[in-house]
């Protein structure tokens, strides 16, 4: 009876914690993901061609107790450390994929995880800031599902850093409040590891936490000056921790295109003001489900945070005004200044703050600020939601639904005008969302429960499981044992990887290869990516996007096509696309393939050198030139080989792994050696005694050295500390870096 009775009551504990905020929150958490955490579904587009990739390297390299500095897979190769977005060294991600790094379910249950982390972090802020249990879960919810945060889902970085955005939120609250060390090490933590992928969310959610603290210490009613030093120990406690990843990026930034943009190149990312009606419906232009009418971005013009939080704001929100006035209004004023910016040249506001707020020049998406809406709309959901359970009659903030009738009717005046009357539909079921969500709470005892299977239902329609995040959970997988292009090209380049330099595959148009060949060693000379080395683009003019044919590759005055003597440099051996292009043979349906016969050896031992007074050598004599007898040099770099009739070497590459290549040179007298390897900030070469070789830009691209007479090995490695001396030295002193 006794064992019953313990049974009993163990069961019960059990049911109370599932009832909880935190085993709701998991609950949702489950139910919301449950396709990708049983592979049945992937996050798609960026998240699978571009940060998957990445990251399984990486952890790869980790596995192998290599480093993962420098990529030599994409574009040629390149400073993958030196990225911002590639999480090179973010622990929570870089960790767990140490178990199967080639494994595209596992990364995409470990950026879940990231989701859950940060629902766990604001349910803990919520019970700090005194909301009921309710109000918490709701306001977990809404951050973490609501908004940008599910429609970018595929954007890895950014919703990393946003993760951690609500531990460093309550370390920042509980530094003001209490100001423990604790409360320190966590929001310096929390600060750090956020700053580790250095995206234009990571920069808006730095700089609202200067204004927060700036905003505390001038708020304080004592001890200004403690609180003041514990919010500069946070910030030398997250500097600290990110600084290998800001102070790369900062020694290869100005080797690349995105050093910098103009007002007109960062407009287009704007938020267009149509959007707007995203807020009333999450599918009123038809882009998470049918086809999309949506003006602008479907993943990034997205406002939906939910029926049910909307309604409650139109509903309490006087109420929370009257309580809450100061922070309220901070909310509000959150909100309204986030969308102006986001909206960019709509308003004055973001091209005033493009004009002198510093870095803000660095990005080039306003709509990124949708990331700090989030937040202060979930505080005010959360805060309507408590002032709702408890007895009393409705306070509307009349304002707000006077916005709301606004958009509206602006938003059934566009579905009329462009002859999407189904939107109307889409509109009504958001109506009746919100509808119940207030019945519920004006006639329901107990409305918590029924009020959270809205939320989930509202969630599911609307923001998971959509158009914009969920794509296919095996059709990216490159196995070769499956049907389509993608896979049939996997198989014909993975049977040519040979070990050593590699030969290289230029890829177009079959877009489960793009980016994701790095994942199993396949050398490309293009990929996916916005950042790009300037030197690299401009010679090659490899597209930062994927492009679907060879004919919509724009030529270069070095490469007007796949015939030029710059890929013959860079060891392109295949070209692969799914539609035909000169000098293509079918592979089966929708693979073409050429395969180029004038690659170069990937070491030579020219002669004679020629030299260039501009950044890269001139286009039509480095066309003609024979790159076996000849080398093209900075009119500036020295060397102790002579310009002509130079040593004649026999060289063998001995040991080749990303970022390290080591080989044995015999020269008769000092001679030229060239790798046929992209070169770039942060690469030096080393013969066994310590003497360092000076290591030029041959080429325009590549690693030139000049090797002394006699037998020597030779190390070339990638070294961060040496980008940083390189880097951070050639930008502070203003220079090019030509070298």
């Amino acid at each position: 009876m006794q064992q019953s009775s313990t049974a009993t009551q163990d069961m019960g504990g059990w049911q109370c914690r599932w009832r909880t905020p935190e085993g709701m929150f998991l609950i949702a958490w489950v139910v919301l993901c449950l396709p990708w955490l049983l592979g049945i579904k992937t996050i798609p587009f960026d998240a699978v061609q571009q940060f998957f990739p990445a990251v399984s390297f990486s952890a790869e390299q980790l596995r192998h107790l290599q480093s993962p500095w420098w990529n030599p897979y994409l574009y040629g190769g390149y400073p993958q450390l030196a990225d911002p977005q590639m999480m090179t060294l973010q622990p929570s991600m870089l960790l767990p994929m140490l178990l199967a790094p080639t494994s595209l379910h596992l990364f995409n249950v470990v950026v879940l995880l990231h989701v859950l982390a940060g629902g766990f972090g604001a349910l803990r802020l919520g019970r700090v800031q005194g909301m009921p249990p309710a109000a918490r879960l709701l306001f977990a919810l809404v951050l973490m599902f609501g908004g940008v945060a599910a429609s970018r889902l595929q954007h890895t970085p950014m919703i990393v850093s946003y993760s951690l955005l609500p531990w460093l939120w309550l370390g920042m609250e509980q530094v003001r409040r209490q100001g423990r060390l604790r409360d320190v090490l966590l929001a310096g933590i929390a600060g750090g590891l956020c700053a580790l992928q250095l995206t234009q969310v990571t920069y808006f959610i730095i700089l609202a936490c200067a204004i927060h603290a700036v905003g505390a210490v001038l708020l304080a009613k004592g001890q200004r000056v403690r609180l003041l030093l514990r919010f500069c120990l946070v910030g030398v406690l997250a500097g600290a921790i990110s600084a290998p990843q800001w102070l790369s990026t900062l020694a290869w930034l100005g080797e690349t295109n995105r050093d910098g943009f103009s007002l007109e190149a960062a407009l287009p990312g704007a938020m267009h003001w149509q959007t707007l009606a995203t807020l009333l419906s999450g599918n009123v232009f038809s882009q998470g489900r049918g086809d999309s009418w949506a003006f602008g971005d479907i993943s990034a013009d997205y406002l939906y945070l939910g029926a049910v939080p909307l309604a409650l704001w139109l509903g309490w929100g006087g109420e929370v005004l009257r309580r809450k006035p100061a922070a309220t209004r901070i909310a509000l004023a959150v909100v309204i200044l986030t969308i102006l910016i986001a909206l960019g040249g709509a308003t004055p506001l973001f091209p005033c703050l493009f004009t002198w707020l510093p870095g803000l020049d660095l990005f080039r998406r306003p709509a990124d600020a949708l990331f700090l809406t989030l937040p202060a709309a979930a505080w005010l959901g959360a805060n309507a939601l408590q002032a709702a359970l408890q007895p009393g009659p409705l306070r509307p903030p009349w304002m707000s639904v006077g916005a709301v009738v606004l958009l509206a009717v602006s938003s059934a005046w566009m579905a009329i005008d462009r002859g999407h009357l189904a939107a109307f539909a889409w509109l009504g079921i958001s109506a009746a969302v919100g509808i119940a969500a207030v019945l519920l709470l004006r006639r329901h005892r107990a409305p918590e429960r029924w009020l959270f299977v809205l939320v989930l239902f509202d969630l599911l329609l609307f923001n998971v499981g959509t158009s914009f995040n969920a794509g296919s959970g095996t059709k990216s997988v490159l196995t070769a044992d499956r049907a389509g292009p993608a896979q049939r090209a996997y198989a014909l380049l993975a049977a040519e990887r040979q070990p050593g330099l590699p030969e290289r595959a230029v890829v177009f148009g079959i877009g489960g290869l793009t980016n994701g060949a790095a994942v199993h060693a396949i050398a490309l000379a293009n990929g996916y990516n916005p950042m790009l080395a300037s030197d690299y683009l401009q010679m090659t003019g490899m597209p930062g996007e994927p492009v679907d044919t060879f004919q919509q590759k724009l030529p270069t005055a070095w490469a007007t096509d796949t015939t030029a003597p710059v890929y013959d440099l860079l060891g392109v051996r295949w070209l692969l696309a799914q539609d035909p292009f000169p000098g293509s043979s079918a592979q089966g349906d929708q693979v073409e393939l050429a395969r180029r016969d004038s690659v170069l050896p990937r070491v030579l031992n020219p002669r004679n050198v020629r030299r260039h007074d501009a950044r890269l050598p001139p286009a039509d004599e480095f066309n003609q030139t024979d790159f076996s007898r000849q080398l093209w040099l900075p009119a500036m770099a020295g060397a102790a080989c002579p310009e002509h009739d130079a040593g004649e070497a026999n060289i063998q590459v001995q040991h080749y792994q990303p970022g390290r290549i080591e080989l044995t040179v015999e020269a008769d007298r000092p001679a030229w050696v060239v790798v046929n390897e992209v070169t770039a900030r942060g690469w030096q070469a080393r013969l066994p005694d310590g003497t360092v070789l000076p290591l030029l830009r041959g080429n325009g691209l590549f690693h030139a050295l000049c090797v002394p007479a006699g037998r020597h090995q030779v190390q070339l490695r990638y070294s961060p500390l040496q980008l940083w001396r390189e880097g951070l030295s050639v930008r502070l002193a203003g220079d090019s870096g030509l070298h």
